[in-house]
């Protein structure tokens, strides 16, 4: 277990259970937000990782926010060419700001979304062919309902990968705006 003095190796916050091993050392999961897909990361990586991103952070001038009713926001540096992607206009960590170069792919996905099949005429058909046919038609009728299945619910989550001073990490953000894939398209392309 860890002890009273065990703390992070980059931001010095104590740890707890939920602490991540890296090369050179423990990080907090706040730290390794930088370095999520690249699991042989050393601190010192991570270290000048997250200097860079202070660095951005402090001189990042919003341009545009872009954002809709109940959504999280997108946040662009159109003069530097950065985003960063928060869920709420004022954030408690700070967020991981990317070059658009760094976009290596993006995607939407529908989290905890649900399939639902209705069978619509079933009673009628099953009746039809009773009359007609009997207990064989009955089935037979019953069995030819149209059935109609779709997605209901579940909440939209935005995933980036980039990749950031030779370390690979994705950032999310859960209901992003409608027009952040078109703006994130864009920023491939450019």
């Amino acid at each position: 277990m860890f002890g009273k003095k065990e703390r992070c190796a980059i931001c010095g916050e104590k740890l707890s259970f939920t602490a991540i091993q890296i090369n050179g050392g423990s990080i907090c999961p706040a730290c390794n937000r930088l370095s999520t897909g690249s699991p042989l990361a050393s601190v010192e990586q991570v270290k000048k990782a997250w200097e860079e991103n202070h660095n951005r952070f402090r001189n990042f001038k919003p341009g545009m926010v872009i954002s809709d009713f109940a959504s999280g926001f997108l946040f662009i540096d159109p003069e530097q060419k950065m985003f960063y992607l928060s869920n709420s206009k004022k954030t408690k960590l700070e967020p991981v700001v990317f070059r658009f170069s760094e976009i290596n792919a993006f995607k939407i996905e529908q989290v905890g979304q649900k399939t639902i099949t209705k069978t619509k005429g079933g009673i009628g058909r099953a009746v039809v062919g009773g009359a007609l046919f009997g207990t064989a038609g009955a089935i037979v009728g019953a069995a030819t309902a149209k059935q109609e299945t779709k997605e209901v619910g579940g909440v939209p989550i935005l995933y980036v990968d980039l990749s950031i001073n030779g370390m690979n990490t994705t950032v999310s953000i859960s209901n992003p705006p409608l027009k952040a894939a078109d703006y994130l398209e864009n920023a491939m392309n450019e």
